[in-house]
């Protein structure tokens, strides 16, 4: 009888000793205009809806403590799970802010991650001398990492939260090395904070430092200003795979950069890259968004047929890309907002007055949502060519993957693609490649 006992005793106490491999998360959103919440997890990504009054639940794959994404909008917020403990997560749309805070288990943590007490690099860092800027980075990171030993967080917690700390500081340092002042002292100190342990990828900190890193590493020494995209992305590959050792951050890393190159450049030229990519990337969740974002160019590659477009002149009249049949037509999407677009304005005028006598439409599609501000500057600025407003329409801009202005393309006399991602009029070599294909009036 007390073998009895004492065997259920044993299946009663290992029951209890038992962790549930799952964490629930509660989501609230104070939001009038609600969205769904996503979420990213090195187990699984979800997209989770909220109900009449703001409110969900999920339940997550969680094996082991680990970072995951909670994005909400436009704020991404860096969440710590643990197995087992269950929290609440709640949204609050601020007149000043997006806020996230958190309830429940690991809400300390949370609240410390996505918390104001650290303190971070700012833009007017940057104009700081190299030396002062390396100890400025310092002295952030020795004050954050005081305040974290003030915290009584488990040791486990706190020497993975002292890595999040150092690459949200020194997050700043690889794109100072980007620029002219930089000397082999920054480059030494990019190079001894590039660590290759496989938990270091659920940090986004860590994401974006490494690939800065490798960045400005891979292009020191080089014009990159002037550097073909396809070049400086050959050089970050080269880098990658000469340098980097651990299996899964190469790959991250190869992944990220061939998956960047096409998403914005196309597939046209791209059959190095693709090849660099299929000889080191084996994981299937970048092998599938590789294949996604490759036929995606696919459908932008030289000789398919365009997008389509119809959006309001300056008078208020439709006008449709099909309206230019017969003709060249290349296109600037650009905003009165953005500074790099209106230094292409007279570069543009100067493209026009060149092929003013051939059989080349100039079509400016602005994305303002303000249409007066767009107004306003086609009338004052006296701007020549076909001036389209598209405001708050993304079907265009949607269908050829633009996620920076000003963006050129160029589309045939038939409307088929020639160029999805066109080099700008300030460039030496726009006035010779349009010239190949200009046909008199």
């Amino acid at each position: 009888m007390k073998r009895v006992i004492l065997n259920l005793l044993i299946l009663f106490t290992l029951a209890a000793c038992q962790v549930r491999k799952e964490a629930s998360v509660e989501v609230v959103v104070k939001d009038s205009k609600m969205e769904p919440v996503e979420f990213y997890l090195s187990a699984m990504d979800t997209v989770l809806q909220m109900d009449a009054n703001g409110k969900g639940t999920v339940t997550l794959p969680v094996s082991e403590p680990q970072y995951g994404t909670v994005k909400y909008k436009w704020k991404v917020a860096q969440v710590y799970f643990e197995p087992g403990k269950d929290f609440t997560m709640v949204w609050d749309m601020l007149p000043s802010e997006l806020a996230v805070r958190f309830e429940g288990e690991n809400a300390d943590k949370n609240n410390f991650i996505n918390g104001k007490e650290l303190d971070t690099p700012r833009m007017g860092d940057f104009g700081l001398q190299e030396g002062e800027l390396l100890d400025k980075l310092e002295e952030y990171l020795a004050d954050n990492q005081k305040i974290l030993e003030s915290k009584g967080f488990p040791r486990d917690f706190t020497e993975k939260e002292k890595y999040r700390l150092t690459y949200d500081v020194y997050g700043i340092l690889w794109q100072y090395a980007l620029g002219d002042k930089a000397t082999d002292a920054s480059f030494d100190k990019i190079k001894s904070l590039i660590k290759e342990e496989d938990w270091l990828l659920q940090l986004n900190s860590y994401t974006n430092y490494i690939q800065g890193a490798v960045e400005c590493l891979a292009l020191h020494g080089a014009d990159w200003q002037n550097m073909p995209a396809k070049d400086m992305a050959l050089a970050e590959l080269d880098y990658v795979v000469k340098n980097i050792t651990n299996p899964k951050i190469k790959e991250y890393l190869v992944g990220s950069f061939a998956i960047g190159y096409i998403g914005k450049e196309g597939v046209a030229d791209a059959d190095d890259i693709k090849a660099i990519f299929e000889k080191h990337v084996t994981d299937p969740i970048l092998k599938a968004a590789f294949d996604k974002v490759y036929e995606e160019g696919q459908a932008l590659a030289k000789g398919m047929k365009s997008p389509e477009f119809n959006y309001p002149d300056i008078n208020g009249k439709m006008v449709s890309l099909a309206d230019f049949k017969g003709n060249l037509v290349y296109i600037d999407v650009w905003a009165t907002w953005c500074g790099p677009c209106k230094e292409e304005l007279p570069h543009l005028e100067r493209l026009q007055k060149i092929f003013e006598p051939t059989k080349i439409v100039f079509v400016s599609i602005s994305i303002d949502k303000d249409k007066a501000a767009w107004e306003q500057a086609v009338k004052s600025g006296n701007m020549g060519g076909v001036q389209l407003w598209a405001g708050t329409d993304t079907a265009f801009t949607d269908a050829y993957k633009i996620e920076g202005i000003p963006r050129f393309i160029l589309v045939d006399a038939e409307g088929n693609i020639l160029e999805a991602n066109m080099s700008r009029p300030s460039e030496e070599n726009t006035v010779a490649y349009l010239g190949m294909y200009a046909e008199p009036k």
